[in-house]
């Protein structure tokens, strides 16, 4: 009772930061309403706290939470290894981060108790991954493997190109968003994709003409770029990478031709489907190992069976890419005990190896479930096959 007590105050609380964050950025609205909002967010967050904690929090320390750093806003926050601690809702220039929307998604707390600050609630993470899947999950095993790698590997493109490799598909599924509606990617009338992923990155100003170009995915991975305005030129910005694993980006440009899947099925269902397809390469071939995809529809992402001349063994798997690890360790374990003798092996990316010491704390009781790294787990299934278990 006492852990369900501390999860609902942090969800009400960082959804009362998240709804703060949106007022601070807003600067269309009315500058009285802005501050209303703020206000109601305040009171919300302050309720979430003990009466002595409360009584720190100011508008000062909420706007300086948001700029800097969730620990001082969030109850029991400063948990050694927290990594919601860090993150921060508003960037120097007072503009959203990409963090708002996935947080907002995946910490929520009920609708009734949600209902009783604000005239409005968000679905949980696990509700919308469960509605998109609900679209494609009617199609016969063929088709639904079709749309899952279509979503993983071509995340965006002209509408023509998509219509060509949909073929009759295209049309039955709105995942996609024209990027000229995305003012956030737009840099000077072009869009550069992710190296990693080929998702529209965010491009925001730097500062004396600079601009910052980044995927907030994969921005540790290197795929963080600047760009120099220049007047007059022809084609798109030339970027410079920030690091040396930055790899060379092609511009497109920002027209209502090219076509993005929108941010709810890049996170849920792009991201982890780009892993599960790198796992299933990087398994495909090897003697006496055979690697099914989607094996059970939506169950799980692949079965990887190893039979003569290995040693007999079954892992199932389910690709993961949530930002928050404490929304989806509360996810995995609302989940009912199957009776499958096969534990689940929950794969994240590696990226999140530094945080993945947190959720498999809180899956420890759960011998259904396993998780690990989408790298770890590779290099797991190539030492079986090499005897080394």
């Amino acid at each position: 009772m006492e852990r369900n007590s501390l999860r609902w105050r942090r969800d009400l609380a960082l959804t009362a930061c998240c709804a703060a964050a949106v007022a601070e950025a807003d600067r269309t609205g009315e500058p009285g309403q802005r501050a209303a909002r703020l206000i109601d967010c305040l009171g919300v967050l302050r309720s979430a706290h003990g009466a002595g904690a409360a009584a720190a929090l100011d508008m000062r320390a909420l706007r300086r939470g948001l700029r800097h750093g969730l620990a001082p806003l969030l109850p029991a926050c400063g948990e050694e290894g927290d990594p919601l601690g860090e993150v921060r809702l508003l960037d120097r220039d007072g503009l959203l981060c990409d963090a708002v929307e996935d947080l907002g998604r995946e910490h929520l707390v009920p609708q009734q108790a949600l209902m009783e600050y604000w005239p409005w609630a968000r679905l949980r993470a696990e509700q919308e991954e469960h509605q998109l899947y609900a679209e494609i999950r009617r199609l016969p095993p063929d088709d639904y493997a079709k749309v899952r790698e279509l979503l993983a590997s071509d995340s965006v493109a002209e509408q023509g190109v998509l219509w060509e490799k949909w073929n009759g598909l295209w049309g039955r599924f709105g995942f996609f968003e024209p990027v000229s509606s995305w003012p956030w990617c737009n840099a000077a009338g072009w869009c550069f994709p992710c190296p990693a992923c080929a998702w529209p990155m965010r491009a925001q100003p730097a500062g004396q003409g600079v601009f910052a170009v980044a995927c907030d995915a994969h921005r540790l991975e290197g795929a963080q770029y600047t760009y120099r305005q220049v007047r007059g030129g022809s084609g798109p910005p030339v970027l410079e990478g920030g690091g040396a694993s930055a790899g060379r980006v092609e511009g497109f440009p920002a027209a209502g031709d090219y076509l993005a899947v929108s941010r709810t099925v890049w996170r849920y269902m792009t991201l982890p489907g780009r892993m599960e397809f790198a796992i299933r390469d990087a398994l495909t071939g090897i003697a006496g190992l055979d690697v099914a995809m989607y094996p059970g529809g939506d169950r799980y992402d692949l079965r990887i069976t190893a039979a003569e001349p290995l040693v007999a063994k079954e892992w199932r798997v389910d690709a993961k890419a949530w930002r928050s690890f404490g929304a989806l360790a509360d996810a995995l374990l609302e989940r009912p005990v199957p009776a499958a003798p096969v534990p689940l092996t929950i794969v994240v990316p590696h990226r999140q190896r530094s945080d993945l010491p947190l959720l498999q704390a809180r899956l420890a009781g759960r011998r259904d479930l396993e998780v690990m790294t989408d790298k770890d787990f590779v290099a797991e299934v190539l030492r079986w096959c090499r005897g080394e278990w």
